[in-house]
């Protein structure tokens, strides 16, 4: 019998690893895994070939162990190649290596060393159930299908049962969880919280990982653009389904009356088991496009659906045939025959728009797209690797001026994110945003990355916004724009307009991570406590791990008063994360500060180890414990002097105490007028 599940995994792990696939075992989950030598072995058998390619899901179990395994390398790879679900599990916090970027770039996952040890392996047999692995024991199909409904009813979205998608496909490596929205219906906020009986501080029954957004404000139509299921014999040609996705987004959202949504906001629905029948209440669209590609040798098959969201029945459908190095061009075609199915007229200039390349260098964009998909992970490493890769893509390419944007951000987002001295990687940042304008002055992308160097660096806050401005002139449907635009604004201390802008970027974006932490901090600083705590439960829920959504929701409850139970479970799940960050620390130097003085100063330290192993050296607001307000306002006018000091100075969790002082109200009106 083939087996359900494939389990790779560390042998130093095998302890944990058996308990686990012993649960699943006793649930009817049929589990292959190696318990036997091979993985300490130097070969690699047939056998496990073998079962990889007989079983519907490959689970990876993450740790420091398996991360450095060859073998586990390759089984990642092959079950990659051979297009399986992928179920990352992480046992432990770790940075992803090089060799497993690639085939786990933007699937979703399970921290199982964050849940409760007495639920933690039923959560990892309801999500292996809902991926629709294995066939569930007839007392389980009712409960289940009870699970399925509760947050569908909750959230105002239409039940339609098992219905199936309108184009049966191949399950795709992409699918990993389709959970964003399933599994986290199933089990409240398992993410990142033991079991459905504890006090989960981001609970989403009041905010759904999804939420309806109201129809362009340009009355424009709306299109789901699915991400691309590539057919590939080669990892290395998996590279053109990111790709087309760019591009054809880029090209199609150049026509008047049409907005494509894209990206994060889109991926949980990719997969066999997906349910595209909930994209049109969560994201209120008209219409999805639904494509694969198929790459064998030199040809390249593009199928392509335009699906009607009402209905789900199909206005039409397209095949394109091409090689990998033209099957963009194909975009013309698409796009005119999109425009003509909506009534919509191409212009002369419209057309010449849409088939503009960015590079001839089919290689470059190649590059170029992997870089960005590393860029997206705001990791140390992933972010990094970008820069190599965007090297690679002008070394072929020397006026391939998106390139240039993607060094530009990737510098930026070293320095925000506290991995690189903002003097070291800002200026650098600068110099390849200008590369990237002397080559292509119309290129929106450039003036973004440009607005942000302005913004978060040189605190030239109106040069900023006019960056901003004249990149949302140029193209008006890139979320990140009117998202930093926002932020930028909200610096200035205009933030109910902030408001407005961040939320036009939500419009473009409705599931993207940053945007709805951005407007949680935003609505809080408005006085909107309900809202703020909706958007910070809805960024964790999008992903349990981005620090800033918990000294939100952290800070929400401090300012509401009476909320000291949700406070208390929030401290006690930060603390037993096995691996912290600084902002993580904070909370916790914040939390203890008047309850245990000694373990206050524990974070303290542990907090300053942190910074240096990272190479932090922004100002930091827990100082102010350490030195008192008026010395930790001299370092504030300094770090603004010599463009050291965060844009969200204040907005952190210590100075809010300090907002009445006359010395930061002066220093704060100083700064919201920039240099």
């Amino acid at each position: 019998m083939s087996p359900d599940v494939f389990i790779s995994y560390s042998r130093e792990d095998q302890q944990q690893v058996v308990k686990m696939v012993e649960y699943l075992r006793g649930q009817g989950i049929s589990v292959w895994m190696d318990e036997t030598d091979i993985h300490g072995a130097t070969i690699w058998t047939k056998e496990i070939v073998e079962a990889i390619r007989a079983s519907s899901l490959f689970i990876l179990a993450i740790s420091g162990h398996s991360i450095g395994s060859k073998n586990v390398v390759k089984e990642l790879a092959l079950a990659s190649e051979r297009e399986k679900i992928i179920l990352p599990i992480y046992l432990e916090q770790c940075d992803i290596p090089e060799t497993m970027e690639y085939q786990l770039a933007g699937i979703q996952n399970i921290a199982l060393y964050t849940l409760d040890k007495a639920k933690a392996y039923e959560f990892v047999h309801q999500t292996i159930r809902r991926l629709g692995v294995g066939q569930p024991r007839q007392d389980e199909n009712q409960a289940l299908g009870q699970a399925a409904d509760a947050p569908s009813q909750r959230h105002g979205s239409t039940i339609t049962g098992h219905m199936p998608p309108p184009k049966a496909k191949g399950s795709g490596k992409w699918i990993a969880i389709a959970a964003a929205a399933v599994v986290l219906g199933i089990a409240g906020f398992f993410l990142t919280k033991g079991g459905i009986d504890a006090q989960a501080p981001a609970t989403p029954s009041s905010s759904p990982v999804t939420s309806n957004i109201s129809q362009s404000v340009d009355g424009s139509h709306r299109i789901a653009l699915l991400p691309f299921e590539v057919n590939a014999a080669k990892e290395e040609d998996k590279w053109v389904g990111g790709g087309m996705d760019n591009e054809l987004k880029t090209a199609l959202n150049k026509i008047d009356g049409v907005t494509i949504i894209a990206g994060l906001s889109v991926n949980m629905y990719r997969g066999a088991n997906r349910d595209i029948s909930k994209i049109k209440s969560n994201l209120n669209v008209g219409y999805i496009f639904d494509g694969s590609i198929t790459v064998t040798g030199g040809k390249t098959s593009l199928n392509l659906d335009f699906i009607k969201a009402d209905d789900l029945s199909t206005v039409w459908s397209e095949t394109i045939q091409a090689t990998p190095d033209t099957v963009f061009d194909g975009k013309s075609q698409i796009a005119a025959k999109l425009a003509s199915s909506l009534d919509i007229q191409l212009g002369a200039k419209t057309a010449k728009d849409i088939e503009t390349k960015h590079t001839e260098s089919a290689e470059a964009f190649r590059l170029y797209t992997q870089g960005r998909t590393l860029w997206m992970t705001r990791s140390q490493a992933g972010m990094k690797r970008s820069i190599t890769l965007f090297g690679q893509a002008i070394a072929l390419d020397d006026k391939f001026a998106l390139a240039y944007t993607g060094i530009a951000d990737a510098y930026s987002m070293l320095c925000q994110y506290g991995y690189l001295d903002y003097e070291d990687g800002y200026p650098k940042a600068r110099l390849s945003v200008l590369d990237a304008i002397t080559r292509k002055p119309d290129l929106a992308e450039a003036y973004i990355s440009l607005g942000w160097i302005q913004f978060a660096y040189e605190w030239k806050l109106k040069d900023s916004e006019e960056s901003y401005r004249k990149a949302i002139k140029l193209n008006p449907k890139i979320a990140q724009a009117h998202q930093w635009l926002g932020l930028n604004i909200q610096t200035q201390g205009r933030k109910q307009e902030a408001n407005e802008s961040l939320m036009r970027g939500l419009n473009l974006d409705p599931n993207h991570l940053v945007i709805n932490a951005n407007l949680c901090m935003n609505t809080f600083h408005l006085g909107e406590l309900d809202e703020a705590e909706k958007y910070a439960k809805k960024a964790l829920n999008i992903n349990p791990n981005f620090f800033d959504s918990w000294i939100f929701l952290y800070s929400i409850y401090l300012q509401e008063g009476q909320r000291e139970k949700e406070i208390t479970a929030l401290i006690k799940e930060i603390e037993e994360m096995p691996n912290k960050n600084s902002s993580k620390f904070g909370i916790l130097v914040h939390y203890h500060r008047d309850r245990d003085q000694k373990k206050s100063d524990e974070y303290y330290e542990l907090a300053d180890k942190y910074d240096k192993t990272v190479n932090n050296t922004a100002l930091q607001d827990r100082l102010l414990v350490k030195i008192g307000f008026d010395d930790y306002m001299i370092l504030a006018e300094e770090a603004y002097e010599n463009n050291t000091l965060p844009f969200n100075f204040e907005h952190t969790l210590f100075i809010k105490e300090h907002r009445d002082n006359p010395k930061y109200k002066a220093f704060v009106e100083k700064i919201r007028k920039g240099k």
